[in-house]
C-alpha cells in the first residue's frame, strides 16, 4: 500500500499527543484509546508538517510504517485538508511526583450556595444524567452537545463557584453516579440556564493516563485543586 501524499486526523476523532502516548477521542462514541509512543512522534511530526507526508520530510522508514498502521487504524485518513489538524494537540506531561504528591483522603466539606444554584444545579444534573438512559454513547453525545452551546454574558467567578459548589453538593446526595463529567456538564449548563458563558472543558493527561472534566471562566479553572494544569484539553470549547 503506498503512502498517500498528506493525511488528516479522522474527523471524529480528539486527539492529546504526549511525548510517550497519544490520546485519541471519539466524539461520537465517547471511547477512547491510546496509541504507542512511536504512534505519538508520528501525529505530532504530521501536525508539524500540516499532514504533508513526501518523502523529504519523513525521518525514517519505521514513521512511514507506523504512518500505515494508524490508517489501517482509522486515526488517519487520506485528505489535504491542514486546518483538521487542530484537533490533535499536543500535551504537557506531568511533573513526576516521586510519592510527595498529596491526595485527600476523605471528601472535603463543600462551601454553602444558594437556592437558586441548588434549584439550577437539580435541574441541569437530572438534564445530564437523564441522557444515560440510552446507554454511553447516546450520554456522551447528548452532554456533549449540551455543554458546546455557550451564548450567554460573561461570568464572574465567584458566581460560577457558587454554581460549581452547588452542584457538588447535590451530586453527594443522590444514588446515582455523578464523576467529573457529570459534574462540569451540569455547572456548565446551569450557568447558561441563569444567563452566563462558561467554558467546558474535558481533557488527559499523563502518568499514569487519566481523563477529566472541568468548568473554565476566563481561562480561569472553576473548583479545582492546582494539578488542573497536568490536564490537556482535547478541543476547544468553540468547536
Amino acid at each position: 500500500m503506498t503512502l498517500p501524499h498528506s493525511l488528516s486526523p479522522a474527523p471524529h476523532l480528539r486527539l492529546v499527543c504526549f511525548p510517550a502516548v497519544c490520546v485519541a477521542l471519539d466524539v461520537q462514541k465517547g471511547t477512547v484509546q491510546l496509541f504507542s509512543e512511536e504512534a505519538a512522534r508520528a501525529v505530532s511530526h504530521l501536525r508539524g508538517t500540516r499532514g504533508l507526508t513526501t518523502t523529504a520530510l519523513l525521518p525514517s522508514p519505521v514513521q512511514e510504517r507506523t504512518f500505515m498502521a494508524l490508517v489501517g487504524a482509522g486515526v488517519l485518513i487520506q485528505g489535504d485538508n491542514p486546518g483538521a489538524w487542530d484537533s490533535a494537540r499536543p500535551g504537557v506531561p506531568s511533573s513526576p511526583s516521586w510519592g510527595t504528591r498529596d491526595s485527600p483522603a476523605a471528601l472535603e466539606p463543600i462551601p454553602r450556595a444558594s437556592l437558586r444554584w441548588y434549584a439550577l444545579g437539580s435541574l441541569a444534573l437530572l438534564a445530564v444524567l437523564s441522557g444515560g438512559l440510552g446507554g454511553r454513547r447516546s450520554a456522551f453525545t447528548r452532554t456533549r452537545r449540551l455543554v458546546w452551546k455557550t451564548t450567554a454574558d460573561a461570568t464572574d467567578h465567584a458566581v460560577a463557584l457558587e454554581a460549581a459548589h452547588a452542584v457538588r453538593k447535590v451530586g453527594r446526595l443522590l444514588p446515582l453516579r455523578v464523576a467529573c463529567w457529570e459534574e462540569a456538564a451540569a455547572t456548565s449548563i446551569a450557568l447558561r440556564w441563569a444567563g452566563y458563558r462558561s467554558a467546558f472543558r474535558h481533557g488527559a493527561a499523563t502518568d499514569p493516563v487519566r481523563l477529566h472534566a472541568w468548568v473554565e471562566v476566563g481561562g480561569r479553572a472553576v473548583a479545582e485543586s492546582d494539578d488542573i494544569t497536568d490536564y490537556t484539553p482535547f478541543e476547544e470549547p468553540c468547536e
